[in-house]
């Protein structure tokens, strides 16, 4: 029996290379989220477009993981990546680990993480896990040069200085903002979460425009890329 691949995607715009590729391709909506299931190079996929933010995630991945029971679970997107960190535009980089970024007390040295005050996001067999989350490196892919921790945020940073500092706090690479949700509810539901992200733009100091579309749009089709060799790998 084939066992399904699933896909945590937050807009449509991420997925769409994907999903030229998935054949005997059907849509479902539930709840209110869209769903695809096919065949992509042969493996089975259930697709979800969970929309953005960590709420839309957990949702999107619980819905997946009811509906679907995928075997093992891919958080696709884009991210912003920490100057620190040496990605470029159009790079891929994939987490090693999730970390809330902003789950705990901000005070005017920073955020003091949910361990430190003593909270528990889950308590299961494998133990307490407060901000951090683990995630699954294919053994195919241990040796990918831009690999490391990402940092999940409700708000996406757009001040230098803050970058910085959520980077060296969590000697993280880049922020997203749905990839610890999504790690979160693997580990609820003991399922492997593995997380590929094309970098679409450089932390830095914003006025609140868009970002680059083309960046975005590349840093995407990367991911996909990336994600459709590898699953012929896995």
């Amino acid at each position: 029996m084939l066992k399904t691949k699933g896909i945590v995607i937050p807009t449509i715009c991420e997925a769409e290379l994907l999903l030229e590729g998935v054949s005997d391709r059907k849509e479902f909506i539930v709840q209110g989220k869209r769903f695809f299931t096919g065949y992509l190079n042969t493996v089975r996929v259930a697709l979800s477009i969970c929309g953005p933010g960590k709420v839309n995630a957990a949702h999107g991945a619980t819905l997946l993981f009811e509906r679907f029971n995928p075997a093992h679970v891919y958080a696709l997107g884009t991210a912003g990546a920490y100057p620190s960190s040496g990605l470029d535009i159009g790079d891929v980089a994939m987490a090693d680990r999730e970390i809330y970024g902003d789950e705990g007390l901000q005070t005017v040295s920073g955020i003091v993480t949910m361990e430190a005050l003593g909270l528990p996001l889950v308590s299961s067999g494998s133990g307490d896990h407060y901000n951090e989350f683990p995630l699954l490196v294919p053994g195919k892919l241990k040796g990918h040069k831009h690999m490391g921790a990402f940092v999940t945020v409700s708000a996406c940073t757009g001040l230098l200085k803050k970058g910085l500092e959520i980077s060296r706090r969590f000697n993280a690479i880049c922020e997203n903002m749905e990839g610890a949700a999504i790690a979160h509810i693997g580990l609820l539901n003991n399922i492997p979460v593995t997380e590929i992200r094309g970098v679409g733009n450089i932390i830095e100091d914003r006025d609140g425009k868009p970002l680059d579309r083309a960046a975005l749009t590349l840093a995407a089709e990367n991911a996909q890329r990336f994600f459709i060799d590898a699953l012929g790998q896995d």
